[in-house]
């Protein structure tokens, strides 16, 4: 088979002839050395995959893709598992012509593998298996060159030469993917790597990426020159060229192979009604209820007059309401089978991890990467606004066990369906599901980010007054999107768009979505962003099946926004600069009134005095990120809970966003610098494996445990009272034995959300005497063997109703644990909320928990992992560490009046003091 593309692989080169070989091209890299690229013989260059489960195995299509000479060529190509003994072995005869120079010849193989010869590849996030990868080899050798001794030729133990294969029986050692399979050689992954050495023949090493990975080793130039006839063509699209004028090329040159990895799992997109979803995701277990604020879906969908589906021709199907003779009108679950586990889903969104892509390095992946995997995420996807991450993204995905959800680059515009249109869309998504075929952590494809959504944009009046138009142009695009997905894979899993009511029609031969009020949590996914609703409520949050984006705001860490203006001038509550580090407009009125809602706040933002004006725009930047967390903490501990509601069943949650891309006010939960914002210890938490839940319902305080382990388990549960009266000197004299209210055991089904206590408020405070909602606070606990234990903190009042006393508040001892991590013990006279820890210059790092609220019967020790490497006691110095909490952040003599809603529109200045 020859693909013919206008961006295939030798077009990346400008081609040069001489008259010793065929085709030569030169490269110029970004270090401007010139790199060569010969193929004098037909070369094995890349390959994809397309994998299809079976009910005792699966079935592998590889598709090797060559690199041709004019002359052609013939040879045998030997494609491997060599862990479980897997060969395929074809002989291959490629026609000679002109057109080879610009072309890309691909010869597919198929090799069977039974499921109990292999590990299957799980994610991360609970216990449900290892990340297990196997390599797969490709070496072609021409007919007639001098092969490696250990590159195989002949027929083996499970080879076949009639592009099948299969693996025979044999018993893999178990283990990790680390240990398992050592990753492919990978190029720096912000560009093109080449080797190129001369001194004895030719030795030739070419990476880009997955598009291209393969190496070439050939004799002395001089030598290869030749008279052999070319072979019959073979390859049905050079059938009937002629052969070249030149004279054909031959050679003793050696193979030239390529490696890639493989994960054997499944996933499946589980849209069904909603009882016959909840008997396949409770079981016997009985989910939990609660009175939710009605929506009039009906109503509004009626007002909207945008209910219907249409497919590609123009046809419109209508669903009206709930009925349920109405294909598609019945309320849908939206979750993932992994593997045939239903896997809750719990991540976040990433961006390009720089603004210069030559600058996304390795470790630059790794680093950002491994902040979600400590943060126990299994689930990242790949914004459609941005761009297609490297090699080293997906390569670190699939050894650590992150899904992705993987956004097609088309985002928040609309795009035409002329011919040409089309056909740079079929080409830019065969070359990225080509490329990305190999990685077992992609685990669906999305057509893009927010056009369907787009359609409801109140300033989209173009595109609502003409749908039919807007909505065909979509259609026809979404689904060359995905012909070309399912063209390389056809058990790929697609999705329209993100935020979607998802497909009523998904067949080989027809596609059509449901069109609909885009915040309808009957079906599909949703985003949510409310930036006046009262984000600590958690009525305020959709009941959603599927959350692709949600997000709430802060500014980088002081010294990461220090370190990128100058704060004496810049910084300012309303100050243009400040203001200018957030793309959003009416910000900070909206800030102010979210804070308002939950923190002191003080009356003048921007005194006269220079340096107390600069104290409190500290405090409106701590204050901001314990918002942020706070926000994100009441989203994610509901969502997490709904996985068993049987109204909601929310089996996925991602928020906006990971990373970050400038030292400006955003979503992200890492800012620009890597250090952790507050919120993400907050999401570290929320997605636990094992996760307890303190909720205040009303008039009632309900304890949660959710657990993302496959098996049930036996928790025990503690219940904390902490007064503000409690002090550590009474802590001998019976306070700690009072703050325990509480202990039981409690069996936690796998892969549920147990309401395992609710009680009244009332009845909790009097199990402790003098305590009220607004001088005690609750901490819950849950322990599992084998697993971190896990602790919820709730204060009953809002922050801004409680007066705090000086806790006293300090850093007590620090200790090197080991060359890369300190232990920091802090303490405190009286309770404290919201403590923070944190590193000072030159130090750099995260800890294992942080933003909690200390107990002062308990000293409370974390552990700081440095990011720079090994640290020695002299680093340790007496100011290498701070602790602040709240107390340190409310402290005016004036406080502002409780907030009112801000008007949209509204400046962003505050007391006048930066006049526009």
């Amino acid at each position: 088979m020859k693909q013919s593309t206008a961006a295939a692989i030798p077009q990346l080169f400008a081609e040069l002839h001489f008259a010793a070989v065929s085709s030569v091209s030169i490269r110029m890299s970004r270090s401007t050395t010139p790199h060569v690229h010969l193929w004098l013989l037909p070369c094995c260059a890349g390959a994809y995959l397309a994998q299809e489960a079976t009910d005792n195995g699966f079935k592998l299509k590889i598709t090797s893709q060559f690199l041709v000479p004019t002359a052609g060529g013939e040879g045998t190509l030997t494609v491997a598992i060599p862990e479980i003994k897997a060969v395929n072995i074809q002989d291959i005869e490629f026609g000679c012509g002109p057109e080879n120079d610009g072309d890309i010849f691909e010869v597919s193989s198929e090799i069977f593998v039974a499921k109990d010869q292999i590990q299957l590849w799980w994610p991360a996030g609970g216990n449900y298996g290892p990340h297990k990868l196997y390599n797969v080899t490709f070496d072609f050798a021409p007919t007639g060159a001098e092969c490696s001794p250990d590159t195989p030729t002949s027929d083996s133990t499970g080879a076949s030469k009639d592009g099948k294969g299969l693996a025979p029986d044999s018993n893999p050692a178990a283990g990790n993917s680390a240990a398992a399979a050592a990753s492919p050689a990978s190029a720096d992954s912000s560009g093109v790597d080449v080797d190129l050495d001369l001194s004895n023949g030719l030795n030739l090493g070419v990476n880009l990426g997955d598009l291209v990975d393969f190496n070439l080793n050939l004799p002395i130039i001089g030598s290869i020159l030749g008279g052999l006839v070319p072979a019959t063509p073979s390859n049905p699209g050079n059938l009937g060229i002629p052969k070249p004028n030149n004279p054909a090329i031959t050679s003793t040159s050696q193979c030239s192979s390529l490696q890639k990895r493989i994960g054997f799992r499944t996933v499946e997109l589980v849209q069904e009604p909603l009882p016959q979803a909840i008997k396949s995701l409770f079981g016997n277990n009985t989910g939990f209820n609660f009175s939710q604020d009605t929506v009039d879906i009906d109503g509004i969908l009626s007002a909207e007059g945008w209910q219907w589906a249409m497919d590609d021709k123009g046809d419109w199907t209508m669903f009206p309401g709930l009925d349920p003779n109405v294909k598609g009108a019945v309320p849908e679950s939206y979750y993932f089978r992994i593997n045939g586990i239903p896997i809750y889903l719990k991540g976040a969104n990433v961006i390009p991890m720089t603004v210069i892509p030559s600058n996304t390095t390795t470790e630059v992946i790794n680093t950002m990467l491994t902040a979600a995997l400590e943060a126990n995420q299994n689930l990242l996807r790949v914004w459609g606004g941005g761009l297609y991450h490297p090699q080293a993204f997906y390569d670190f995905c699939d050894e650590h066990g992150i899904l992705i959800w993987q956004d097609a680059m088309f985002g928040g515009s609309h795009y035409p369906r002329d011919p040409e249109m089309l056909q740079n869309i079929w080409e830019e998504i065969t070359q990225q599901a080509e490329r990305l075929s190999w990685h077992p952590s992609v685990a669906l494809w999305c057509g893009n980010n927010e056009l369907e959504l787009s359609y409801e944009w109140p300033n989209n009046t173009m595109v609502r007054s003409n749908r039919n138009m807007f909505v065909t142009d979509y259609m026809k695009n979404i689904q060359t999107v995905r012909k070309a997905i399912k063209k390389v894979n056809p058990s790929s899993i697609f999705v329209s768009s993100s935020p979607t009511k998802g497909a009523l029609v998904d067949t080989p031969e027809d596609y059509q979505i449901r069109w609909g009020w885009i915040s309808d949590t009957r079906y599909g996914s949703v985003h949510h962003y409310e930036y006046l609703a009262d984000c600590e409520d958690f009525r305020s949050y959709p009941a959603a099946k599927f959350v692709t984006e949600f997000g709430w705001q802060s500014y980088p860490l002081p010294e990461t926004y220090a370190a990128a203006m100058i704060p004496e001038t810049d910084w300012g509550v309303g100050n243009p600069m400040n203001e200018f580090r957030n793309r959003r407009t009416d910000v900070t009125p909206q800030f102010l009134y979210q804070y308002g809602l939950h923190f002191k706040l003080p009356k003048e933002w921007n005194p006269e005095d220079p340096k107390e004006r600069m104290s409190r725009f500290k405090d409106y930047l701590w204050i901001g990120h314990m918002q942020h967390m706070r926000c994100y903490e009441t989203a994610l501990n509901y969502w997490r809970r709904l996985r068993s509601n049987p109204q909601s069943i929310t089996m996925g949650v991602m928020y906006w966003q990971l990373n970050d891309i400038w030292a400006g006010a955003s979503w992200s939960s890492v800012d620009i610098s890597g250090r952790w914002k507050p919120v993400h210890y907050a999401v570290k938490r929320s997605y636990a494996p094992i996760a307890v839940q303190a909720v205040r319902d009303y008039g009632k305080v309900d304890i949660f445990i959710v657990s993302d382990l496959v098996n049930p388990v036996n928790a025990t549960v503690k219940l904390q009272l902490v007064s503000l009266n409690d002090t550590a000197a009474s802590c001998s004299e019976g306070t700690a034995a009072a703050q325990n209210i509480m202990e039981f055991t409690a069996t936690v089904p796998g892969l549920f959300a147990s309401r395992v206590l609710s009680k009244n408020i009332d009845d909790l405070l009097a199990l402790r005497s003098g305590c009220s909602v607004s001088t005690c606070y609750i901490t819950a606990t849950a322990t599992v063997p084998e697993v971190a234990v896990s602790e919820s903190q709730l204060w009953l009042a809002p922050f801004r109703d409680i007066s705090f006393p000086n806790p006293n508040l300090r850093i007590e001892g620090v200790k090197l644990a080991s060359p890369e991590t300190v232990n920091v013990t802090v303490a405190t006279d009286v309770p404290a909320a919201l403590v923070l820890v944190s590193e000072t210059d030159p130090l750099l790092g995260h800890f294992d928990d942080n933003a909690f609220s200390v107990n002062p019967c308990e000293r409370r020790t974390i552990t700081f992992m440095s990011k720079k490497g090994q640290l020695s006691d002299a680093d340790l110095v007496p100011s290498a560490f701070v602790v602040e909490s709240l107390y340190d952040h409310s402290r005016w003599e004036e406080f502002a009046e409780a907030p009112t809603i801000p008007a949209i529109g509204v400046a962003n200045k505050v007391n006048d003091v930066y006049p526009s």
